[in-house]
């Protein structure tokens, strides 16, 4: 069975071409020039890769693949994806899969299935903080390509796989996708992020008894561009650097669009002094900073107003785990994020340090702080036994190989 992969935002195609081809499958990744972002590409995870430097299992074409009216070199990258038996995809990817006639699983990765709704899209472009440019970018997206992409995944698809909660109601039941739809954890090699502490980091930190580590970029200032909640979670340290005088360290690294707003918001605090800004870092130096035993990492705790952008979930948030959440608790480390998403783990309760809201973050940064190395060391322990049954690779709950096989032998019928 000859697999073709496209689609590869932080690295999934990568990573699932990796596992398949470990499994016996000769699967190959298709790699373009669709992503802006240097975290979309394999040279991210991997020290010593770059794009002169690939293995042969991926195909790397240098176009920005313009559908519509495509060019020489994205019409050879369909062609060349036409020769397989079935596809893996997500992103543009069932678009690829459509104009190459093959079978195909669809993986959503985040806003490729919110594409099918163009008039939801055309709503969040319209009521976005964007500048005039990105938000005239986002209008030629949807005109030229979620047309395509709703046509791909409504009648062309043969399973759609989401990852996250919120998608069920506002997308798979809004466009009656429930019947080829399944729930699914994207799977990884779980053991590569538990590594010995780095000697240097451990050096440079180890004054500070809890380095608080937040994993999401900064997108926060409106639920119509990004749902991240950092800002929240600012606030809650702020108010707990003030009246505990911590021997704690929050880092925040400079990635996303809302970066001057959240270090706006920490001079506005008064909080300078209790925060450390990093560059945005490839996976293999994060790693590093995963390693530390006196390490909590923190993710997102979502928009206060979510249901402006999620009305079918109007009643509660549907928030899961992110590819960063999971590196985490794989690394071992604590974890302090927002969770509702528990059909995803036949209702089992993560080993998390859970919050929404900027009390609840607050109560969980005094929770920690003052727990004992060992018992934040056992949290980060449990976690790891978690998601190494729910994630890892060679977990009986990694079902993508036996999704691709399904559809690959129903294409034989």
């Amino acid at each position: 069975m000859k697999v073709h992969i496209y689609g590869n935002v932080l690295n999934l195609g990568y990573i699932t071409t990796k596992m398949l081809r470990a499994k016996g499958v000769e699967a190959i990744l298709f790699l373009d020039d669709t992503s802006e972002s240097q975290q979309d590409y394999p040279w991210w995870d991997e020290p010593g890769m770059d794009k002169n430097n690939l293995p042969e299992w991926i195909k790397y074409y240098q176009t920005f693949p313009f559908f519509f009216i495509p060019n020489s070199l994205t019409k050879q990258m369909i062609k060349d994806f036409s020769n397989c038996d079935v596809a893996f995809v997500s992103c543009f990817g069932p678009i690829v899969a459509m104009k190459a006639k093959v079978p195909f699983v669809f993986v959503s990765a985040g806003s490729d299935l919110n594409m099918i709704d163009i008039w939801q899209d055309i709503k969040i472009a319209k009521n976005s903080s964007y500048s005039f440019l990105a938000k005239i970018k986002k209008l030629v997206k949807i005109t030229f390509y979620s047309p395509l992409q709703k046509k791909a995944i409504v009648n062309h698809c043969n399973r759609v796989l989401i990852g996250m909660g919120f998608q069920y109601k506002n997308y798979i039941q809004k466009f009656a996708l429930q019947d080829k739809t399944s729930l699914m954890n994207l799977p990884k090699k779980i053991d590569d992020f538990n590594i010995p502490e780095d000697a240097n980091l451990k050096e440079k930190y180890k004054k500070y008894k809890v380095v608080y580590f937040m994993l999401s970029r900064h997108t926060w200032f409106s639920v119509w561009n990004d749902y991240k909640g950092n800002d929240k979670f600012i606030k809650a340290y702020a108010k707990f650097y003030k009246k505990y005088k911590p021997n704690a360290l929050f880092i925040c690294s400079t990635k996303g669009n809302d970066t001057a707003k959240s270090k706006a918001l920490v001079r506005e605090l008064g909080i300078d002094d209790a925060i450390e800004w990093v560059d945005d870092m490839p996976k293999y130096t994060l790693k590093k900073y995963q390693s530390l035993k006196n390490m909590v990492m923190v993710d997102n705790f979502w928009h206060d107003e979510w249901y402006k952008k999620f009305p079918a979930d109007k009643d509660a948030p549907k928030v899961g785990f992110g590819f960063g959440s999971v590196e985490s608790l794989a690394a071992k480390r604590p974890l302090l994020t927002a969770f509702t998403d528990y059909e995803f783990y036949n209702n089992e309760e993560p080993p998390i340090l859970k919050a929404f809201t900027i009390d609840e973050i607050y109560d969980r940064l005094v929770e920690s702080y003052t727990m004992s190395n060992q018992e934040l060391n056992q949290i980060g322990e449990n976690g790891f036994e978690f998601v190494k049954k729910w994630y890892d690779n060679d977990s009986p709950n990694n079902k993508i190989l036996d999704f691709i096989t399904e559809v690959y032998e129903e294409s034989k019928l």
